[in-house]
């Protein structure tokens, strides 16, 4: 029996003759009628791991680089805190518990939203702060009311927002907008689309829906093979547009796995960067499981600068999470853990779950993307300097 999504997708397909990938991704992900993340299950990390809920100190070094923002906004009696994609709240409960515990002057004014297409916090804060691993000694002492910090909003990007002073902050998000897929045959670029054919969903190939599509690939100055395939990633263009229009002043901190276009593009992803996952399994066929899987691409992180930049957003700071992190104090906290009061074991489970923020076979290999607005010349984010605290 098929699923309520995977029909949904056939209607379309049956109205129109065909659909773009674009569409059947944002079906399979988002659909009120059983998508991927509007499924509370789905939600709780069960598919996949993140750097939130691997280890607490993923968000305390954030709030750390946070903190420094303020400081360069000239100490706002309001610092604007906007998560989107919030997911599980592991990212923001942990923010907020280290803001209390770490930088009190920065909590006393942060106010923290934590947006989501479809929320789905767990009833107990303890999501995060569960894995004690010594968290207790590294950080501070808790406060038990930090989860009171958080304003939960179910909204669709950014749209309920404006005259934002503060941050912007993205984990994980722009790996999961839909995306054209593409491929060159005889030598032009051609769109791949989604129909049927027997009753099985299938690929066909035709004249791109959008001449956005080889405008960005121009714009990249590629020059792909014979049967290269790969994403465009379009939805980051109205996304750029909700950044500039929300942000009155401050920064966007964008955590996401991907690579600059000339590494995205080239001959080691000659079948693009699709992945799959449905429970921890890792797949490149987005027509199985639909609706019961993740399905992301690698971000361009070329493009997204050069989008954030015609719209006011300077680039101001870009590296490796594990670079980031090290900058920000990872290698203190690893310290720290030593000398914590507690077991061998509980000691190792606390440093494996740590070193696999900067792992580069883990999260270390992820990007970090600072851009700015109304900030001036010469910033120079702790994230990103030479030679961190």
């Amino acid at each position: 029996m098929r699923s309520a999504v995977d029909q949904e997708i056939r209607d379309l397909i049956q109205e129109n003759g065909r659909i773009t990938f674009a569409q059947f991704m944002q079906v399979c992900l988002y659909s009120p009628s059983g998508g991927f993340y509007s499924s509370r299950g789905n939600r709780i990390s069960t598919h996949f791991g993140t750097s939130p809920t691997s280890h607490p100190v993923f968000g305390a070094l954030i709030a750390r680089q946070l903190e420094q923002m303020w400081h360069l906004l000239g100490d706002p009696p309001v610092f604007h805190l906007i998560e989107v994609g919030s997911g599980d709240g592991a990212l923001a409960q942990s923010i907020v518990d280290a803001c209390w515990r770490m930088a009190p002057r920065l909590a006393q004014v942060l106010y923290y939203v934590a947006a989501d297409y479809e929320p789905c916090w767990l009833q107990s804060p303890e999501h995060t702060s569960g894995w004690d691993y010594g968290t207790e000694g590294l950080l501070g002492p808790k406060r038990e009311d930090t989860i009171l910090g958080i304003q939960r909003v179910k909204a669709e990007g950014l749209r309920p927002f404006q005259n934002v002073v503060g941050c912007i902050l993205c984990n994980e998000l722009i790996d999961n907008f839909p995306v054209h897929r593409f491929a060159i045959q005889g030598g032009r670029v051609k769109e791949v689309f989604v129909t049927l054919a027997g009753g099985n969903l299938t690929e066909v190939l035709d004249e791109p829906s959008s001449p956005r599509i080889e405008k960005r690939l121009d714009s990249l100055g590629l020059s792909l093979p014979e049967g290269y395939r790969g994403e465009v990633n379009l939805a980051m263009e109205d996304w750029t547009s909700q950044l500039t229009r929300t942000l009155d002043r401050g920064f966007v901190l964008t955590i996401d796995y991907g690579q600059l276009a000339t590494d995205l593009y080239s001959l080691q992803h000659t079948q693009g960067t699709l992945v799959c996952y449905n429970r921890h399994v890792v797949s490149s066929d987005p027509y199985q499981h639909i609706g019961q899987q993740d399905i992301t691409a690698q971000v361009d992180f070329t493009s997204l600068m050069r989008l954030g930049e015609r719209q006011g957003l300077a680039t101001v700071g870009y590296a490796l999470q594990s670079q980031f992190l090290t900058n920000l104090g990872f290698s203190s906290f690893l310290d720290a853990l030593q000398t914590q009061d507690l077991s061998a074991a509980r000691m190792e489970l606390g440093r494996m779950a740590m070193r696999t923020l900067v792992d580069s076979d883990e999260y270390g290999d992820f990007k970090v993307l600072a851009q700015a607005k109304g900030m001036g010349s010469g910033i120079e984010l702790l994230g990103f300097a030479s030679q961190g605290p």
